[in-house]
């Protein structure tokens, strides 16, 4: 019985290996028929495009799941000295904690996507659905503030 599965098209293998600096890893929980975990991993050219790295259906959401599709994402680079530099992930704890152990010189940040979603909707829990309406705009303006400046002092 097959209960993990990775792939990657042999073209993605070579994107890989020729634009390895950047890639975003994203897990989705139960949104597909077989109701199954799929870890999606996207690379970035240095133009900005985006490609296709590899998939992994995972049978569950454990660390051992997880550990096995980043080390099989990790066999398709051909060099141990050009594995990736930066991955992007959303705050997926099991997935933050097993890129410390697979990829242990790589940085890991977290997706600004997601972040934004995570402070609107904690937001939205503190002050309620009607007054964040009518705030939105200038708590979206103060967010930018707080998102781009370089340390906090600098907000």
């Amino acid at each position: 019985m097959v209960r993990d599965i990775f792939w990657c098209h042999p073209d993605a293998v070579k994107l890989d290996n020729a634009y390895n600096l950047v890639f975003l890893i994203n897990s989705t929980y139960k949104t597909n028929r077989y109701r199954l975990p799929l870890l999606d991993f996207v690379g970035v050219t240095p133009t900005g495009m985006p490609f296709s790295a590899g998939f992994a259906y995972l049978e569950g959401e454990r660390l051992n799941n997880v550990i096995w599709a980043l080390e099989r994402f990790r066999d398709i680079f051909l060099r141990r000295d050009a594995l990736p530099g930066l991955i992007v992930t959303d705050r997926d704890l099991a997935l933050m904690n097993v890129m410390k152990i697979v990829f242990p010189k790589c940085t890991n940040l977290l997706c600004s996507f997601h972040i934004n979603k995570n402070v609107k909707v904690k937001c939205k829990s503190l002050i309620g659905q009607k007054m964040l309406g009518s705030m939105s705009w200038i708590l979206g303006e103060v967010w930018l503030i707080v998102l781009r400046s370089s340390s906090l002092m600098n907000a």
